[in-house]
């Protein structure tokens, strides 16, 4: 705005709600090794039961194992700012530009994550609702079937139990599993029959940001960033998410790095300095069957 009287404070920019990378466990590879991190785990051994002999030892059971390999990717983004714009206006350009960038980084690692699930998490569809698409708006027998998926596996739940309180109108919320929503889909969350909106929690200490409410063993957070296909009706991704379901992995000391170079990094009259950053990431289902992505239209 240097051809104009500019407001001396720069509008709010509107910042979407980070969720995908909330729950996953994180990890650090260290430099100067390699790109790539490798994960075990030993497959769970045969249960059923053996009834040992007088004079024989059972046969041997060979450990199994599963392996996962992530190789760290680099993103990054760089603007430049002009001597004029420094030189001119009032604002701290330089600081807003350097925010900016920040959420950039986080909201394009998140989709970075958000991506993966995508390709990689398990999938199941609404049936129940009354919409009329194949894949149907969200019901709690829906709900039910993809928590059912989870507890059919063992997984660990992640929300620790909030306690009632004697506050008017609030209660007890029991522990559950994380899922993660579209915006467009509160509607269809409000009306399950067993919702209950943060603001009846019994203590809002352990609330997120993002989160809009839980319904049974379920706990909400709902963000634009979340998967919906460009189909006609859109499908929307809603993923429930248990302990120890993902990971995501950094370089050790410079996963993250902004950089600014001042006026005269690459020009001979100092008219541009240059701001950018660098991320070292990549995420990866480490086990897939405490994870579940339940797909839906809308109500």
């Amino acid at each position: 705005m240097a051809d104009r009287w500019a407001h001396r404070a720069l509008l709010q920019r509107s910042k979407p709600r980070c969720v995908h990378n909330l729950f996953g466990r994180a990890f650090v590879l260290p430099q100067k090794n390699t790109d790539t991190m490798a994960f075990r785990r030993q497959e769970n051994l045969n249960s059923d039961p053996v009834v040992l002999s007088q004079d024989a030892d059972p046969a041997p059971e060979q450990v199994q194992k599963f392996d996962i390999n992530v190789t760290i990717q680099e993103f990054g983004k760089v603007v430049l700012l002009g001597r004029k714009v420094l030189l001119v206006v009032e604002d701290d350009t330089a600081s807003e530009t350097a925010d900016n960038l920040s959420q950039c980084m986080h909201t394009m690692l998140d989709k970075v994550t958000r991506d993966v699930w995508d390709a990689s998490v398990p999938q199941i569809t609404c049936l129940n609702g009354i919409n009329g698409n194949a894949i149907t708006e969200l019901t709690q027998t829906d709900v039910n079937r993809a928590i059912q998926y989870l507890d059919d596996n063992d997984t660990e739940k992640m929300t620790p139990t909030i306690q009632g309180t004697s506050r008017f109108g609030t209660g007890p919320v029991e522990a559950g599993f994380w899922v993660t929503s579209h915006v467009n889909l509160k509607p269809d969350i409000r009306a399950l029959d067993a919702f209950v909106p943060t603001s009846q929690y019994g203590s809002q200490e352990p609330v997120l940001q993002a989160e809009f409410g839980a319904t049974d063993e379920a706990r909400w957070v709902t963000s634009t960033l979340v998967k919906v296909s460009a189909t006609n009706p859109p499908v929307y991704n809603n993923t429930f998410v248990g302990a120890n379901a993902y990971g995501y992995v950094g370089l050790d000391e410079v996963s993250t790095e902004m950089i600014l170079k001042p006026l005269g990094f690459n020009d001979y009259l100092n008219r541009f300095q240059s701001m950018g950053f660098t991320a070292w990431f990549n995420a990866a289902i480490l086990d897939d069957s405490h994870i579940v992505t339940l797909l839906s239209t809308k109500g």
